[in-house]
């Protein structure tokens, strides 16, 4: 049976980053294909005639197309964007979409998951990296390593600024992400490597399937490849020229392969794409006198790239952080190209070390320049490896990603349906928070006993109603509070921890459904006792509701003030 699929993608092509948009683009087309009714929501860049916010529709090789000019890719914005969730209700009604595919959203927004889940049968995310947890996507740290630590993102970047002048733990950011990509009906990871990595990082396994991207066979060409006219070994790096690929690892090796005038006319190497650093390595390349046998060719359309594959012996892959399924790989594996790449994340999975390729260091650019000069002296070498791919490319067709992502959408699909994360979560505010309570946030971690995950999410977030759902308690950090959010606790049998004062000593006194604390040190020993005994938080939330009256009674008329929502 046909299914009514909406496809969403922070980027889509034409413009498109990486390898997710273009797995994202793939299986659209192979689900039309196969007589589903696929339309997609993505995320474009802003332009003064597309401002941020602006949406416009098109036809992109017979899909269509709605993309939406994003507000922001910054950290503070990137995550939340309730006007990008009410234009992906919108589409939603207008083509009757009954599944909700995602892939990545950093810059839509994470909220846009609990709003589709709201209005669907069934929703899907595709993780293509670590954005559900990690908002540099990369778990690289400033220093270069990997970070080992979930709980620890304050050490990479301690605040964000959702609006101007209010400044908050990065702790309610990654919650809050956490939370909504949790509440997906299925997480789909390519590689066990991911899978792995998003359940240390607490999410539930039994909500994953591991599930390769696969590639496209029929585009890549299945013959044995051409040698060198020259007999030179050609090598091809490709990817994106930003540190986290390791393109400065590349460098270095270069230079100690181009200093052995022996190997001088024995190999060329072509590094395809573009980035942020392709400046710096084009003078690089001058500097270090590599122009001779490196060419930086920019970036190419798919087909060229694949033809640039074709004409190369050897792929290179030297990034220094855990990717998930590198797109190059996979075709490297299609095109029987010997593979180089390091020993880190996805890539084990994919490089037979010393079959189809080898598997080296990341960040050592003395061992990626020893196996190219294997392969520079010994050119059968590549051959051999390139046909060990050869032999084994069926076993990465996309068609039978394809066969079970039809399944695993279908809205009826059994054995899937799963209750969402019910993990507690505390829900913060009003005002900017002290000093205390942000460091109490930040290592707070540190303090908890084992087994007692919580979410720590801003108020302003938990304005989509499922949210609501999960809260244990309302936490308030200033006297100023909010009595509107006060009251919505209260009346939904959430009991509030507030710090003293005559309104809230009244209603705890007399009703119990407030929890009031002198200190932050207090604060965190409610905390700890709320999460750690589930009973205490039964009895807390029926006296919750008993104060729900009286704080209706007592609260101001500015309590019940309604505000129109902002554009964008």
């Amino acid at each position: 049976m046909p299914h009514r699929i909406l496809l969403v993608s922070n980027f889509f092509p034409p413009h498109t980053i990486g390898g997710a948009e273009i797995v994202a683009f793939r299986q659209a087309r192979a689900l039309i294909a196969r007589g589903h009714q696929v339309v997609v929501l993505a995320g474009a860049e802003p332009s003064d005639a597309a401002p941020p916010g602006w949406l416009r529709f098109d036809i992109y090789e017979g899909l269509p197309v709605y993309r939406l000019s994003l507000r922001s890719l910054s950290p503070d914005l990137n995550f939340y964007w309730p006007a990008a969730a009410r234009r992906l209700r919108a589409i939603i009604a207008a083509r009757g979409s009954d599944v909700v595919h995602f892939h990545n959203v950093m810059g839509l927004g994470a909220n846009l998951i609990p709003a589709a889940r709201s209005a669907v049968s069934r929703c899907v995310v595709t993780l293509h990296d670590h954005w559900g947890f990690c908002f540099r996507n990369t778990r690289l740290r400033e220093n270069g390593a990997i970070c080992e630590n979930h709980d620890e993102c304050a050490g990479c970047l301690s605040t964000v600024e959702p609006r101007a002048q209010v400044e908050l733990p990065m702790r309610l950011r990654r919650d809050f992400v956490a939370w909504c990509v949790a509440q997906a009906d299925r997480l789909l990871v390519p590689s066990a490597y991911l899978a792995c990595a998003y359940t240390q990082a607490g999410f539930s396994s039994d909500r994953m399937t591991v599930l390769s991207n696969g590639i496209d066979l029929e585009a890549i060409h299945d013959a044995p490849k051409d040698t060198a006219p020259d007999g030179a070994v050609r090598f091809l790096w490709s990817g994106y020229l930003g540190e986290h690929k390791g393109i400065s690892v590349l460098l270095d090796a270069l230079t100690q392969l181009v200093q052995d005038q022996a190997l001088s006319s024995r190999w060329q190497l072509t590094i395809a794409g573009e980035g942020h650093l392709r400046s710096k390595v084009e003078t690089q390349l001058k500097e270090r006198s590599l122009t001779g046998n490196v060419h930086c060719v920019g970036r190419l359309p798919r087909s060229g790239l694949l033809e640039l594959l074709r004409a190369s012996d050897v792929s290179v892959l030297t990034s220094i952080w855990p990717e998930n399924e590198p797109v190059t790989m996979l075709e490297a594996i299609a095109s029987g190209t010997a593979q180089i790449a390091t020993r880190i994340g996805g890539n084990a999975a994919l490089v037979e070390h010393m079959r189809s390729g080898f598997l080296i260091t990341p960040g050592d650019p003395d061992e990626l320049a020893h196996v190219m000069r294997r392969y520079i002296l010994d050119p059968t070498l590549a051959s051999q490896h390139g046909a060990r791919n050869r032999e084994r490319r069926s076993e990465f067709d996309e068609r039978r990603t394809i066969d079970k992502l039809e399944g695993i959408l279908a809205p009826d699909h059994h054995g899937q349906a799963l209750p969402v994360s019910r993990a507690p979560v505390i829900i913060c505010g009003t005002g900017i928070p002290p000093h205390p309570a942000v460091a109490l946030i930040e290592h707070i971690h540190d303090h908890l006993l084992p087994g007692m995950p919580a979410r720590f999410i801003w108020h302003e977030w938990a304005a989509e109603s499922e949210v609501w759902n999960d809260v244990a308690l309302v936490w308030l950090w200033d006297r100023n509070c909010s009595y509107s959010l006060f009251n919505v606790a209260l009346r939904r049998g959430v009991p509030v921890l507030a710090p003293i004062s005559d309104w809230a000593e009244g209603l705890s006194r007399h009703y119990g459904g407030v929890i009031l604390y002198r200190t932050y040190l207090e604060a965190f020993a409610a905390l700890r006792s709320l999460l750690s005994v589930p009973t205490l938080r039964t009895e807390f939330s029926w006296r919750a509701r008993a104060g729900s009256a009286a704080s209706t009674f007592l609260a101001p008329a500015s309590a019940f003030t309604l505000r129109s929502e902002a554009a964008v």
